[in-house]
């Protein structure tokens, strides 16, 4: 069955043109081709060598896979109608964008990125395509291409500093690596405890109590500041007769209603604290939230003998975004911030774990991360199980 593939002009618009694949083009007629890199939970890329009666590179080695995009594909569909076919993977990138993209000769080429678990996953490969492939490491990649077994495009040398310094996110985090890891740096609600949605659920019912407008803006703005910089959000944001104490009081009970009675821990905040203690990792938490509220709840929570620092709102001036709570924390701990992880939840948290030179952890909880979060993460999880089963193995044993 006859495949047309759709033109793009130079600046990559549309020309509403379309071209039966293999076709000759006119030299400002474009095409757009998509690959992926994917990589598993271990962080070993896939490659895939090519049929040793292939046109072009027959029985060299590649990333992942690779592909033409059809007429009335979009990168995002292509992608995931490739990945589909020739690995017989379902995966969903509505949320994600190529990690690269250039353009040479007539083809747009965008580089995507996925992680999956590898031990999950039942490869269907194309046989007609593809001879073999296989999951390696850095090192087996870096023997590959010294023994000339790899198609060689220049970016092949990078791929896995790539995916080391920016994945899952849209940009490479600039500083790249940090040289040695000597503290970590934690918030506490939404990250070590499961508090923010007891937290936005308080809001709400308070905020109808006392009549406040919009309490789903206030919770987003609001999200991991502290007292100072929340009541001068309010200050700014509702009339002047509006009861801002009351509200936080009454918030702060509703809280309590339930924390009083058990404190709720995220999943995998003990493992990452032991195995970050265990490899002699000074830590310390950086929480927006008042001091005799983070001790208690950390100490109920089994969690407070862990800290060698504890850091809150109310020892701060300027509060999250700004710099300094996490300036503090690494000060209190004796760790340079360049030696220092820092763990959020929250985009005031990512920006200022960022703006005082530590190497930020996302972990989302009740708000995904968007593309200023994740350009300014050095790292990103979907849960501390995650993050303590990577930390584990990148951080060096005592």
């Amino acid at each position: 069955m006859p495949e047309y593939l759709d033109v793009y002009d130079v600046h990559r618009n549309l020309t509403g043109k379309t071209i039966l694949r293999g076709s000759s083009r006119g030299k400002d007629e474009y095409i757009l081709v998509v690959h992926l890199l994917l990589f598993d939970r271990q962080g070993r890329l896939l490659v895939q060598q090519r049929v040793a009666n292939k046109r072009t590179w027959g029985g060299m080695w590649d990333i992942s896979l690779g592909g033409t995009a059809q007429a009335g594909d979009s990168s995002r569909s292509a992608i995931e109608r490739e990945t589909q076919e020739e690995l017989g993977l379902t995966l969903d990138f509505s949320d994600d964008e190529p990690v690269f993209q250039f353009r040479a000769g007539n083809v747009f080429d965008d580089y995507w990125m996925a992680t999956v678990d590898s031990e999950q996953v039942t490869l269907h490969l194309q046989k007609e395509e593809v001879a073999a492939a296989r999951w390696v490491t850095r090192t087996e990649w870096e023997e590959m291409l010294a023994a000339r077994m790899v198609i060689p495009y220049s970016f092949q040398y990078m791929l896995f500093d790539l995916y080391e310094k920016s994945f899952p996110g849209t940009r490479v985090f600039p500083f790249g690596n940090p040289e040695v890891i000597r503290g970590a740096v934690f918030d506490m609600d939404g990250l070590l405890l499961d508090t923010e949605r007891l937290a936005d659920k308080a809001w709400v019912q308070a905020g109808a109590e006392f009549h406040l407008s919009d309490p789903m803006a206030a919770i987003h703005a609001c999200r991991g500041l502290n007292e100072t910089s929340t009541k001068a959000y309010f200050v700014e944001h509702c009339s002047p007769d509006f009861d801002y104490e009351g509200f936080r009081s009454r918030a702060r009970a509703l809280i309590h209603e339930v924390t009083d009675v058990e404190v709720p821990v995220k999943e995998g905040t003990a493992d990452i604290l032991t195995m970050l203690h265990d490899r002699g990792i000074r830590l310390a938490v950086a929480s927006s939230t008042r001091e005799v509220t983070v001790k208690d709840q950390l100490s109920r929570a089994g969690l407070l003998h862990f800290f060698d620092a504890v850091i809150t709102g109310d020892m701060v001036t300027e509060g999250k975004p700004a710099p300094d709570i996490y300036k503090m924390a690494c000060d209190a701990i004796g760790i340079p911030t360049r030696e220092c992880l820092a763990f959020e939840d929250s985009v005031n948290g990512i920006r200022s774990a960022y703006r005082a030179g530590t190497f930020p952890v996302q972990i989302p909880d009740v708000e995904q991360p968007g593309t200023e979060s994740n350009a300014l993460s050095w790292k990103t999880f979907a849960s501390l199980t995650d993050a303590c089963q990577f930390l584990s193995g990148y951080l060096k044993k005592p």
